[in-house]
């Protein structure tokens, strides 16, 4: 976060808590006025205030605002004619296929027929393909076409993420030598559900909010949601059209119709007038919990008509405090009873302290809401229930039903976040974010399916609309939502469905993080305040009113779908190093070969070391881990101090970060390995700088020649294996060295396996780099220590690591090194990783080696005796 508030000298005595500072950062004038009235205490821990930071006492005594429209817009989407497609088409590299899922109705035949005719391989695959097979050929496209008789949509949304995940790295890399396509195809009504009449589908809508926060993501990638009207019939017309439009850059989203074609825009209109239809007693279902904005929505609702609300949520019922706590509120003397009165038995760790402190205040916070709401006249029940789970739902709306009568409404507000881009995300990430949102409100649907609603108002997000990077889980699943509130809009004539493209809320699950991303697509802030009125108002319009609004999102040109070219960002310069910094803890391990088996192959002097590559891999992990939405470009002043030697079988490392500084236009994060001594001490294995940026930069023009190192090599690389080398066989990437001489090395690597394959719990599920590749080149350097000077050698230090993809080809690399210079213990070079077309993967340059003779029998006791 480069752009902090400085803390002046006066503000420094008064930020006395992790709270109050991040607090500051964020909002330093409210913070600032804070601090004038508080004694250090945390100040948003006392019994009335909610997780937004808004006292709910104080918000009962002010009458509501009207939403102010000058900083809460309301938009609602709207159908523009689209014109022809005139724009010149992409160019599909020769040598890379284009993938298009079956979707048993011929169009995906025709699809690949159309593609074929022009030129481009095609090959027609199953969407669930990567059950059946590990591996696809290399790829320059992929165009998911939805099957709309499929009986298990939602489980195709998944499949389609799976998919896409997977042939993200090539697709990405696809752009450097031509360009590549993503497209999604749905047949909802060639207008995304706007003019829908019957859908037996609606959840198939999702995949639109795949296709736009792929736009974001893979902004050299040409990405489309197509959307056909299902009354055109002629898959080969049909064909055609979606062919042109894949391969033409423009709009996103695009419906198709025979001889029409349109797209997507929001238009500002003015918020409803009417009266809310609840009468005092009815039942409000309320999904999302007791805590943040679905509070501040159930509290703003009860002082409206007066309902029984029935709040649904993952926090445990509310139970009365313990005598000690109940006095407290500053947030280190009640850490202090906790220690003291919870953990009498045995040592607890700052961790355990701290899960237990959020547990007592989510409690105090939950108690403090519901007791806020049944003081303004309302009846307030509250469950603690997993709404994924549908006999937990159906069991809680019956109870509710036995109890206080038929349902009047639901409010679907409950969502979680797991940010991720992509080609980072997981399955489980995905599904815990998208079934929160899709099964939740199926599983509340079901379970009310007798009672005659009044209300469906869901909360959807402004992420649908437009995509957003590290979320496609959450505008998947919300993009569902939308086509499934136009669906029960058709099917409930007397109910008003609103669907809520909510943008962020200035409280709830916005983190600075997020909040910097919103900033920087032109999306500002809701005040909880204005929020709440606005659900008010949607809630009081009539039934003629649009389903689906944009409410708080100030959309920009930033925020625009509308690609008008594909632009290759120019190379930069690496930028000066960062000033040394207080660094904070990223994560920590045990390391042994249980944990890491891969250890076994890099055993030096009868001991498992750590490879310098591994190295690599961690503080590159360190770096993202906190700054999400970046990717790495690489890293700078790579040292090795003190090497990892796991002389007792064990070793505990952590790995520390710095803050994220700009730098030009990379950002620079200090990063650090850290172990202990003996005798508790800290010491210091490794350091270096990691580069990252916004987007993925161009690799510079090849400009070395293989020819220049002549000399070809005679030895089996077995043999250098087996004599020369100590790798192990997981670490013997070596394929064939090509040529050796006193100006380098040319040989070809393979590619690491996926990370679960050499560690038991690895941090990702694909490498950031590749540490096969890394580890092969340390390899060479020692290789050509032994044939130029007759000793052998190890890493100690790195210039610059500059990575050009998102990932190193599965097939392998070919690396060259060039020897710039080498005395009788020292050597100088630089690698080059290139494809099978000759085209940069990556550079590490500035590499030095260190020789020793006595390295000899550290290696390969075998080879020294033999000697």
């Amino acid at each position: 976060m480069p752009d902090l508030p400085t803390v002046s000298p006066d503000m420094m005595g008064s930020l006395k808590t992790l709270g109050q500072i991040s607090e500051f950062l964020t909002n330093p004038a409210d913070a600032a006025a804070a601090s004038s009235q508080t004694d250090g205490g945390l100040t948003n821990i006392a019994p009335a205030v909610a997780k937004d930071g808004l006292n709910i006492s104080d918000r009962k005594k002010s009458p509501q605002p009207a939403p102010d429209t000058a900083t809460v817009q309301r938009k609602v989407v709207t159908i523009i004619d689209a014109p022809a497609v005139t724009a010149s088409p992409i160019k599909v590299g020769p040598n890379k296929k284009v993938f298009v899922t079956e979707d048993n109705t011929g169009l995906s035949e025709q699809i690949v027929e159309e593609l074929t005719r022009i030129g481009i391989g095609t090959v027609r695959i199953s969407l669930d393909i990567l059950k059946y097979k590990k591996q696809l050929p290399a790829a320059a496209g992929l165009i998911i076409v939805q099957n709309p008789q499929s009986n298990q949509t939602v489980q195709d949304l998944k499949n389609a993420f799976v998919l896409a995940k997977y042939l993200a790295p090539n697709l990405i890399d696809a752009t450097h030598q031509g360009d590549a396509l993503f497209a999604t195809v749905t047949r909802i009504d060639g207008a995304f559900g706007l003019t829908c009449q019957k859908n037996n589908q609606p959840a198939q809508g999702g995949l639109a909010g795949l296709a736009k926060t792929a736009a974001l993501e893979w902004p050299n990638v040409c990405c489309h949601a197509i959307d056909i009207a299902p009354g055109w019939s002629d898959n080969h017309e049909i064909a055609g059209a979606v062919v042109k439009e894949v391969l033409t850059p423009g709009p996103v989203e695009i419906g198709l119709d025979s001889g029409r074609r349109r797209t997507l825009g929001l238009e500002s209109r003015p918020y409803p007038e009417g009266q809310i239809n609840l009468a005092s007693g009815d039942v409000v279902v309320i999904s999302g919990g007791a805590r943040g904005i679905t509070a501040a929505a159930a509290l703003a609702l009860a002082k409206e008509a007066g309902p029984t609300l029935v709040l649904l949520g993952r926090s445990p019922q509310p139970v009365a405090e313990p005598e000690w706590l109940s006095p407290l509120t500053d947030e280190t003397a009640i850490k202090k009873a906790i220690l003291d009165n919870e953990f009498k038995d045995h040592k607890a760790t700052p961790a355990e302290i701290d899960k237990a402190f959020k547990a007592h205040m989510a409690n105090r916070e939950v108690a403090a809401n519901l007791a806020d709401i049944k003081s303004s006249a309302a009846d307030v029940v509250y469950y603690d229930a997993d709404i994924r789970d549908f006999e937990t739902v159906q069991t809680v709306i019956n109870d509710i039903r036995s109890k206080h009568g038929s349902i009047a409404a639901i409010i679907h507000g409950a969502g979680v976040l797991e940010d991720r881009l992509i080609i980072d995300k997981t399955l489980d990430q995905f599904e815990r974010v998208f079934d929160t949102k899709v099964k939740g409100l199926d599983n509340l649907l079901q379970a009310a399916a007798k009672d005659h609603l009044k209300y469906l108002v869901l909360f959807s997000s402004v992420a649908a609309r437009m995509g957003n990077k590290g979320q496609v889980d959450y505008a998947m699943a919300n993009e569902a939502l939308n086509k499934m509130a136009q669906d029960e809009a058709l099917k409930r004539p007397d109910c008003r469905v609103i669907a809520i493209n909510w943008g962020p809320w200035d409280g709830g699950m916005v983190s600075p993080a997020l909040k910097r991303e919103f900033q920087r697509n032109g999306i500002h802030l809701i005040p909880v305040t204005e929020g709440v009125q606005c659900l008010l108002h949607e809630m009081a319009a009539g039934k003629s009113e649009p389903v689906e609004v944009v409410i708080g999102a100030e959309i920009t040109a930033a925020g625009d779908h509308v690609r008008r070219e594909l632009k290759r960002p120019e190379l930069v310069e690496p930028t000066p190093a960062v000033k040394k910094q207080q660094l904070s803890l990223s994560f920590e391990r045990e390391v042994d070969v249980a944990h890491y088996p891969i250890l076994n192959s890099h055993i030096i002097d009868g001991q498992p070391v750590v490879p310098m590559a591994l190295i690599t891999e961690w503080f590159a992990h360190s770096a993202l881990h906190e700054n999400p939405g970046l990717i790495l470009h690489g890293l700078d002043d790579i040292r090795i101090l003190k090497g990892i030697r796991l002389k007792t079988g064990k070793k505990w490392i952590r790995i520390f970060a710095g803050k994220l500084k700009k730098n030009g236009e990379f950002y620079e994060v200090a990063v650090e390995l850290r172990g202990s001594k003996e005798t508790g001490q800290d010491v210091i294995h490794s350091r270096a700088r990691a580069i990252l940026s916004d987007r993925l930069v161009p690799a510079p023009p090849y400009q070395f020649s293989k020819a220049m190192i002549a000399g070809a090599y005679t030895k089996n690389i077995q043999d250098v294996y087996d004599e020369i080398l100590f790798h192990g066989l997981q670490l013997r990437g070596i394929r064939k060295i090509v040529s050796c001489s006193s100006r380098g090395m040319v040989a070809h690597i393979s590619s690491a396996p996926e990370p679960r394959e050499w560690i038991s719990s690895p941090l990702r599920d694909r490498w950031i780099a590749d540490p096969l590749v890394l580890d092969c080149a340390f390899q060479m350097a020692i290789l050509w220590c032994f044939e130029e000077k007759e000793t052998v050698s190890l890493p100690s230090y790195v210039t610059s690591f500059r990575q050009y993809r998102h990932q190193f080809p599965a097939e392998g690399v070919t690396a060259v090194l060039e020897v710039t210079e080498a005395t009788s213990r020292k050597m100088w070079g630089n690698f080059t990783f290139l494809d099978t077309n000759d085209e940069i993967v990556a550079r590490l340059t500035g590499f030095k080696a260190i020789m020793d003779p006595s390295l000899f029998k550290a290696f390969n006791p075998q080879y020294k005796a033999s000697a």
